[in-house]
């Protein structure tokens, strides 16, 4: 009886083990097929900074001169009228959107130098500010005024007194001007109405060598000369007389 109660318990002892091994073998097997399956999943690195594996990201091609858009043949200057105090800010925002749509776009603030005394240092010092504020000089195809127009921060586009049509200001006119404006040594007087039509007359020395004005009235040595932007504003410098030759009439 003793003899067949230890060979019940060998026989148990021996179907344990045998089941054990079974389960130990199968549990190997599946830890094998998950580092398997592992191993094929991981994605092929990418080059990184340190050759690290990085994730595919995808990027805005870089804007520069090389993919650069070219300016049209039919871009011309026009006038966007919005926010007093937010010319700049608007105009970049213009930018960017057609940098972003890779659509050729420039735009002009007129800007006014001042020299203004600062009230710590008490030293002077000198200071931007718009010149003719809530209009935007826009360069850009006829083609995208629509684009400009119904954005949300622009009210209108300027147009010619008792007309529908957008204005297009002349490419000679607008240069003049602007010439005039962001010249770096002689202070402007801006002018909010149309200037009087005078003897027309070119600089013929200094940084604004070539440039055509109006005189507007003359006084001893000097003569007070200006630009304007037809229906919307006009500049004024005070220069030497002997810096100005006559430009005779066609």
């Amino acid at each position: 009886m003793k003899v067949l109660l230890s060979n019940c318990r060998a026989q148990l002892l021996l179907s344990k083990e045998i089941r054990n091994h079974s389960i130990e073998n199968r549990l190997m097997d599946q830890f094998k097929m998950d580092i398997t399956k592992t191993d094929n999943n991981v994605p092929a690195p990418q080059i990184g900074d340190d050759g690290e594996a990085v994730s595919k990201i995808k990027q805005y091609e870089a804007f520069g001169p090389e993919n650069e858009p070219k300016m049209p043949d039919d871009a011309g200057w026009y006038v966007a009228v919005v926010r007093c105090n937010c010319e700049n800010t608007i105009g970049k925002t213009l930018e960017l959107y057609f940098q972003k749509h890779k659509i050729w776009f420039e735009y002009w603030v007129p800007m006014q130098r001042m020299v203004v005394i600062d009230k710590r240092s008490n030293k002077r010092r000198i200071k931007e500010k718009v010149l003719l504020t809530t209009f935007i000089f826009c360069h850009v195809s006829p083609n995208y005024l629509d684009t400009i127009r119904f954005r949300p921060e622009v009210y209108k586009m300027l147009t010619m007194p008792g007309q529908r049509d957008i204005y297009r200001i002349r490419d000679k006119e607008l240069n003049d001007y602007r010439r005039l404006v962001e010249n770096p040594d002689i202070p402007i007087t801006p002018c909010s109405g149309p200037l009087r039509k005078g003897q027309r007359v070119r600089i013929t020395e200094g940084k604004m060598a070539g440039l055509e004005a109006f005189v507007q009235r003359i006084s001893g040595k000097k003569a007070t000369i200006g630009n304007e932007i037809k229906y919307i504003s006009g500049a004024t410098i005070e220069i030497d007389r002997s810096f100005l030759e006559a430009i005779p009439e066609e």
